[in-house]
């Protein structure tokens, strides 16, 4: 193995890109540290010895600053054996297809005792074919026996696919997107385990059909599965386990984007297309699939350990778009997304950090197009309002026809750091039209400084932009609504929920100005007409309430309009006997966990629809005369303007940004001092002015 010793030599010659300089750059000059570039050619025994060393080095290691991201270029690595893949790893195929690499298997042994995968977070795997025939030999099979925040995309395997680890482990998890399986798939102990737009070819043949809520969206399967064992069943699966839901189609995705060679033999950043009423995978044995492609080096920053929020700022607003190696980021301010089609992507677990001069969040997004947030881990070590803003508050922009794409993205409040820390709301959604796509959202019930007054946070996630569409969405122990919709034409498939460990007393978790017992799980306001959600599974989990017995009266509360659609959705009792749970699924209906003892207790809904008939709404924009409330309101005239542009405004430390209409910023400047424009080309220009607490108005100027 020749760690970082991978060249790219780019020249005027034929085999690379036009115009570009002759130089020669190493992969350790290039990615930094963190991030290994294995080629075929390597000693095969040595590849194996360096990523199976640092798994043993990390088998223990779940609150770790270490991170690592692994590529294979192009080839054939099977002689190398079995990889264990440790905490905060990413491991990936540097092809254009997963069948450009063969890798014999991979595995993610279990951190806690009696083969317990429940804690095994933070690993991803991309991109590459696990190669090898299965057997009824345990160690033949691919063992993913993974949680939260571990994601399968772009795999082809041909092993059969084991979802927990060894016989008897008992698993939490987990998502699937984008892969083929040429065996089975699936476990006999995974609570819930979501599946998106793959191809299974024996399904879950010899496996449990399900457990408490196991979900298929977007799927194809080979000709001989049962679809009965893939389909819908609550009406008849009467238990609490073996329970499956399926969705068709996939109504709107763009899948994650990620890193490989060109033709040219350069990195490149494959983004794919959008895909409407989707099944399947996006690609095929000899086909990327459609999309865009980046050079690496022509339209990235590749950011490093130590590349400071500035630096970031600076190159965002040159228009470059972000690829962050392996590290934690400490940020001084947020990253600002003003330009329409960044796109930020993460590897091996790269962390962004709000430091403590940064209240507001690491990412603010504007009301913009196209935007792509991928393969981050974002984490509180102090406190913020949010940790990820997409959008400003009252964003109205129709974003339709180029949607933000928000994937693989995982929020941690509390566990890393031993001081306290608050966050108001983890993930804020404010813009339209935004695709989430395999969130784990957390407020952690163990490591460091954890406790219901150490590790504060309100709400996990909440929606206020309309048509928002998020799949396999996992959010667990917030202190108020765990997931709180207040948009319209909303669409949610697949929820898994907890709720907080560790409520001390009933009169602190109260909703409803005091008058109702809890914070349901799921909420959706009152006022909200439409929405559709479908495939959750609510677990109360009251086990360190210090004796107190706490009540929710609802895990799901939606206003009863016909508009609003609910199906299969189910509490199951996870807390300690006689320590509380869920009076009832939704709205007061089907009596709940609250009422028994026993873990694994489980109660549904097949369907709810509101008896009310839902009030006419229609995307609300500027020229329907929308009224936007402004507690303090920004004034940009005149309009068009010949020489000064004057800004009026009461808020303090304001920046303003001037940009033409592809996004290219031209001017900034902090503070509202008059800009003089008379030197400025005649055309349309975009004010953008944005403070610590996201944008707070974008005006197209004419000069």
């Amino acid at each position: 193995m020749k760690k970082n010793q991978l060249f790219l030599f780019i020249s005027i010659c034929i085999c690379f890109s036009v115009n570009v300089k002759s130089q020669t750059i190493s992969d350790a000059d290039l990615f930094g540290p963190n991030v290994y570039i294995f080629s075929p050619t390597d000693n095969m025994s040595t590849i194996a010895t360096t990523i199976n060393n640092i798994h043993t080095a990390m088998f223990q290691d779940q609150f770790s600053s270490k991170r690592y991201a692994f590529y294979f270029k192009p080839g054939d690595y099977t002689q190398a054996g079995a990889f264990n893949i440790a905490y905060y790893t990413h491991i990936a195929g540097l092809g254009k297809v997963p069948n450009d690499v063969r890798i014999s298997n991979v595995n993610t042994p279990a951190p806690l005792p009696n083969n317990n995968a429940t804690c095994t977070f933070w690993r991803s795997a991309e991109n590459f074919t696990v190669a090898g025939t299965s057997t009824s030999t345990m160690s033949t099979w691919f063992q993913w026996a993974v949680s939260q925040a571990a994601p399968l995309r772009r795999i082809n395997s041909e092993r059969r696919a084991h979802y927990q680890w060894q016989y008897d482990g008992w698993c939490s998890g987990g998502f699937t997107g984008d892969c083929n399986f040429k065996d089975r798939a699936g476990s006999w102990s995974q609570q819930q385990w979501y599946f998106r737009n793959s191809y299974v070819e024996l399904g879950s043949k010899d496996y449990s059909a399900g457990g408490w809520n196991l979900c298929y969206q977007g799927m194809t399967f080979g000709p001989t599965v049962n679809m009965a064992s893939v389909s819908d069943n609550w009406t008849t699966s009467g238990g609490a386990w073996n329970n499956v839901s399926r969705v068709e189609t996939t109504p709107i995705i763009r899948e994650k984007p990620f890193l490989f060679i060109g033709d040219d033999g350069r990195y490149k950043i494959f983004r794919p297309g959008l895909r409407y009423d989707s099944k399947g995978p996006s690609w095929t044995p000899t086909n990327i699939g459609v999309g865009d492609t980046f050079d690496l080096i022509n339209d990235f920053f590749v950011v490093k350990p130590g590349t400071t929020a500035q630096t970031m700022n600076q190159q965002l607003l040159a228009g470059k778009n972000l690829f962050i190696t392996p590290g934690m980021y400490e940020l001084s301010e947020p990253l600002l997304v003003n330009r329409p089609n960044t796109i930020i992507l993460g590897t091996g677990y790269a962390t962004l950090i709000p430091a403590a001069s940064d209240t507001a969040s690491a990412i603010i997004i504007g009301d913009v197009d196209g935007v792509t947030i991928a393969s981050l881990l974002f984490d509180a070590h102090y406190s913020s309002r949010t940790l990820l803003q997409v959008g400003p508050k009252n964003a109205i922009v129709d974003h339709s026809a180029n949607p933000t794409l928000l994937a693989d993205l995982f929020f941690r409040v509390g566990g890393f750091v031993s001081t306290n820390v608050n966050v108001d709301i983890a993930l804020e959604i404010n813009s339209s039209d935004v695709i989430g796509d395999h969130f784990w959202i957390w407020r952690a019930d163990h490591g460091q400084g954890v406790g219901w007054v150490n590790n504060t946070a309100k709400n996990g996630l909440v929606v206020n932009g309309h048509y928002v569409t998020i799949y396999g969405l996992f959010n667990e122990h917030f202190q108020q609504y765990g997931t709180l919709w207040n948009g319209e034409k909303g669409r949610l498939y697949f929820y898994q929920n907890e709720t907080p460990y560790d409520v001390l007393k009933q009169s602190d978790y109260m909703s409803h100005d005091g008058t109702v017992k809890g914070y349901a799980a799921y909420k959706v306001a009152d006022n909200v007409n439409y929405h559709n959600a479908s495939m959750l599974g609510m677990y109360d989990v009251f086990i360190n309430t210090q004796g107190a017995q706490i009540a929710v009266a609802n895990s799901m509360e939606v206003p009863n309009s016909k508009g609003v659609i609910i199906h299969n959705a189910c509490d199951v009792r996870i807390s300690t006997d006689n320590m509380g749970g869920f009076q009832s699924v939704i709205n007061g209906q089907v009596q709940s966990t609250f009422y028994v003892n026993g873990a694994g207790s489980r109660f549904y809904i097949v369907d709810y629809a509101g008896t009310q008939n839902p009030l006419p709404w229609t995307r609300p924009t500027n020229a329907t005369g929308v009224q936007l409330i402004e507690e303090n309101p920004v004034y940009v005239y005149p309009n068009p303007v010949v020489t000064n542009l004057i800004i009026n405004t009461k808020e303090t430390d304001v920046r303003v940004d001037i940009s033409d209409l592809t996004g290219k910023r031209i001017y900034s400047q902090t503070g509202v001092n008059p800009i003089n424009m008379e030197s400025y080309q005649k055309g349309t220009y975009l004010v953008t002015l944005s403070n610590r607490n996201g944008i707070l108005k974008t005006v197209k100027v004419i000069k």
